[in-house]
Formats: structure tokens, C-alpha cells, sequence
């Protein structure tokens, strides 16, 4: 079967074991990435909204509360889904320069774009910026906006290589994840979001690391994404973001059960996207998960400027207007300029990774 690596921050590589006859593709990833760049963006949509001034009503808000809790993790799981494929293909070596190429390049360069944009404009964003931020970058991803991700990405990629050379048996290097995620979340690394990122989402690569044996074989694949399955995730899913949202305020106090409940929710956004990734009509949400980097990176710059537009010209929509028109086009538009412009080396700006000819 082929292996493809679908996942926002990196480019897809292919890992094709001996005896391999038939392609196999793994759509449902794509679905998958589509689901939760949706959110994204939605979610992003709404904060920039209410930065703006804007009246965010609580249903607008709310809607994206209740799904904050695993957005990010059904990439993370994700990500670690395809690392073990790749060390059976690389050495250690050759993947961190490949993660240092397609996530840690386009981390900073974006960066440092968004932060000497919005201190350029600092009088049409919503982020007021100085030269000094540009250090943030490195010392405090989480002020860079929504791009911090990228950085998490890269560091627990580097950190899975380095703990999975010394830590071999899978019960203790688990534990260790579990133990960084609980600890993640103490007053010790509070303002220090380069290691409290790092620390809280290896959980997640972890996990998708040992669902790797499970998620890239057909066969078990079938049977774990079964629709039946839904029988029981189903409640679990709905108890469990019901469990999140009213606690939210507290989620320091609730880590290792909110871990159980974002696994669910990873474990149900995959039905889903498992089983829509059978559907005919269907495609639109895959081509989304498929640019779901570029996507990530552009919606906020392309968003802003929508609402910058609206208000130079004086033009009040209805916030929910507002709110479909920035949406749909954050979605839509840094796909279509990243189609229109690759041709002309616009995709150096996302990666320095050479294409292979075949």
C-alpha cells in the first residue's frame, strides 16, 4: 500500500513498503485536515471579529468554544501518524532536516513577515507590534499569532527522534508523554509557550505514532474507523466536548481527563472523515485538507484585509455576513493565490524542499 503524508506543515512523502501492488490512498486524511482547518479558520474568524470591535454574538462564539479542545491535536495525531514510516525509509538526520525545511522554514519566514506587517500597519490590525517582537519568534511562539503551531510541530518531531532512540519500550515513553502533557500546564513553564507547547501536544504525536501499525494497514484501518464504532464514540464524543465546554475556564485543573477527551474526539473526527472519504461529493472538503498548510498560514493575513477593506469602504455587513464572507474566504483564497502564483516560485515562500520529478 502507498503511505501518504497529509498533514499541514509538511510536504507529502511517500513511503512504499517491499511487495507493494496496489495504491492506496489515504484520503480520509485529507478529510480529516479539511474538518479541522474549517475550524480553524472559523475560530480565528470570530477572535479577529471581536479584536475589530465587532459584535460577536454568544452563539457565534460558542459554536467554536465547543470545538476549541481537539482542533489542534487531530494534526498533531496526525503528524505522528506518518514518523514512523519515515524512519524506516531515513535516517533521524535527514528527517529533521526535512521538518526544518517544510514547517521550521515557512515558521519563520511567515513570522517575520505577520510581525513587521502589523507593525508597518499597525494602525489597520488588530496586533499592535513593535521591532523588538520579532524575538518572539523564537522566545514566545504563542505571540506570533496563530503560526506558534508550526514551531510545536518542528520541536515535538525533533523531540519524538530523540526520545524514541534512547526510550524503546512504548509503556514507558508513553508515560513520559503523558507525564510532559500533565506538567505542561504548571505555573513552572506559564509564559514560557516554546517548551509548554512542546511538552503539552507530544502527547498527541506520541499517540499518533502508535496508531501508525493500525491507521496505514487496510485491513485493521477498516475495522478501527468502522461506522459501527460510532455506537459507543459517538456519546463519548458528545459528553466528552459537553465535559469541555463547561469546564473551559478550569482546563489546568482537568488535564489528564481533557488528554481522554481530545483522544476521543481525534478517534471520532477519523470515523467521519473515514467515511466520507467513501462519499462521491466529497472532494471539495479533501482539496481543502490537502492545501491545509497554506491555508493555515495565509487566512488570518487574507481575513484582516477583508475586514480592513469593509471598513475604508464603509460598507457594515450583518456580522454573520461578515462572518461567512471572511470564512469562505479564508478557505478559498490562499488556495487560489497559491495555484495562480506557484508558477511563479510563490511555493519557495512555503518550502525549500526541492519536488521530485516523479
Amino acid at each position: 500500500m502507498l503511505y501518504q503524508a497529509n498533514y499541514i506543515g509538511e510536504e507529502r512523502e511517500t513511503v512504499v513498503p517491499p511487495k507493494v501492488v496496489k495504491k492506496d490512498r489515504l484520503t480520509w486524511v485529507d478529510h480529516a485536515r479539511g474538518i479541522a482547518i474549517m475550524l480553524v479558520v472559523y475560530r480565528h474568524d470570530v477572535i479577529g471579529m471581536k479584536r475589530s470591535g465587532i459584535d460577536v454574538s454568544p452563539l457565534m462564539y460558542n459554536l467554536q468554544e465547543v470545538f476549541y479542545n481537539f482542533r489542534m491535536p487531530v494534526f498533531f495525531v496526525l503528524s505522528g501518524l506518518f514518523m514512523t514510516g519515515s524512519l524506516q525509509k531515513r535516517s533521524r538526520g535527514a528527517i529533521v532536516k526535512d521538518r526544518a525545511y517544510t514547517i521550521l522554514y515557512p515558521y519563520l519566514l511567515w513570522g517575520t513577515i505577520m510581525i513587521l506587517m502589523q507593525t508597518l500597519f499597525s494602525s489597520y490590525t488588530n496586533g499592535k507590534r513593535n521591532w523588538t517582537d520579532l524575538f518572539d519568534i523564537i522566545i514566545q511562539p504563542r505571540k506570533v499569532d496563530h503560526l506558534w503551531y508550526l514551531l510545536a510541530l518542528f520541536n515535538t518531531s525533533v523531540l519524538y527522534l530523540g526520545l524514541s532512540k534512547v526510550i524503546r519500550n512504548p509503556y514507558l515513553h508513553g508515560a513520559l508523554a503523558i507525564a510532559m502533557n500533565l506538567v505542561s500546564v504548571t505555573s513552572l513553564f506559564e509564559g514560557n509557550s516554546f517548551v509548554a507547547d512542546l511538552l503539552y501536544f507530544y502527547c498527541y504525536f506520541f499517540a499518533g505514532t502508535l496508531l501508525s501499525g493500525v491507521l496505514l494497514d487496510r485491513e485493521k484501518r477498516e475495522s478501527f474507523l468502522r461506522i459501527s464504532r460510532l455506537f459507543w464514540v459517538l456519546p463519548l464524543f458528545i459528553a466528552g466536548q459537553w465535559f469541555w465546554f463547561a469546564i473551559r475556564e478550569q482546563e489546568k485543573t482537568y488535564t489528564l481527563p481533557l488528554l481522554f477527551v481530545n483522544l476521543v474526539a481525534c478517534y471520532f473526527i477519523y470515523i467521519i472523515s473515514f467515511r466520507i472519504s467513501n462519499s462521491r461529493n466529497s472532494g471539495w472538503l479533501a482539496y481543502l485538507g490537502k492545501h491545509s498548510l497554506y491555508i493555515y498560514i495565509l487566512h488570518v493575513f487574507v481575513m484582516a484585509f477583508i475586514r480592513a477593506l469593509l471598513v475604508h469602504m464603509h460598507f457594515h455587513l450583518n456580522p454573520w455576513a461578515e462572518l461567512a464572507l471572511c470564512w469562505v474566504c479564508g478557505l478559498l483564497v490562499p488556495v487560489l493565490l497559491f495555484q495562480l502564483l506557484k508558477g511563479f516560485g510563490f511555493e519557495r515562500l512555503f518550502s525549500l524542499k526541492q519536488k521530485n520529478s516523479v
